[in-house]
């Protein structure tokens, strides 16, 4: 047990390292299933891995980042928290976005250098006002 521990330590931080960060992804626009994916920066471009399949995302076309957390309480004495990470880019002149989620060291170390490759920096999630338009427009029957 305890060598599956000190492994299971070694392997996260060996990917950390590398520059490797173990997201999950939760939805958007693009062709991932909802299961584990690497997401690495290289050569000016954001790339995340799934079952082999590669997606490039260019620095220079993200639009927005946001992050954010999710806290749920347990019987009042456990809680667990979710952090997730969106971001918005361009191609092709069309929006494409998604979201992420990791855990704590992941999600700081992520976000950092998301928001130092790109030169953006993140809004939180949770404390941007929402805005709602409606479209009023007169409809004829």
């Amino acid at each position: 047990m305890r060598l599956s521990l000190v492994f299971i330590c070694f392997s996260t931080a060996l990917l950390a390292a590398s520059g490797a960060y173990p997201v999950t992804y939760e939805g958007g626009s693009l062709p991932l299933s909802h299961h584990k994916v690497t997401a690495r920066f290289d050569n000016g471009a954001v790339v995340f891995v799934q079952h082999g399949q590669r997606l490039a995302v260019p620095v220079q076309n993200i639009t927005a980042i946001s992050c954010g957390s999710d806290v749920h309480r347990r019987m009042k004495l456990t809680k667990t928290e979710k952090d997730y990470i969106g971001m918005t880019w361009t191609n092709d002149n069309r929006e494409v976005e998604a979201l992420f989620k990791m855990n704590g060291r992941e999600y700081r170390d992520f976000l950092k250098a998301l928001e130092s490759s790109t030169g953006k920096k993140a809004v939180d999630a949770h404390k941007v006002p929402v805005v709602v338009h409606y479209d009023l427009s007169p409809t004829t029957i």
